[in-house]
């Protein structure tokens, strides 16, 4: 049998959550401004590809 346990009230979870949606929003906004620029770097910046995966 499995069993789990929080530890926190969710909270951490939660922080991680705004933590990733802001990094996804930051990466968005960064890609629109080059799509709009119709520029081809846009295409070879990993943290505009996979900002999940990606560190710094």
């Amino acid at each position: 049998m499995i069993a789990a346990r929080l530890r926190s009230g969710g909270s951490a979870f939660a922080a991680g959550l705004a933590r990733k949606a802001a990094l996804l929003a930051q990466a968005h906004a960064e890609q629109r401004l080059l799509a709009r620029r119709a520029d081809p770097l846009r295409w070879r910046m990993a943290r505009l590809l996979w900002p999940l995966f990606t560190k710094g």
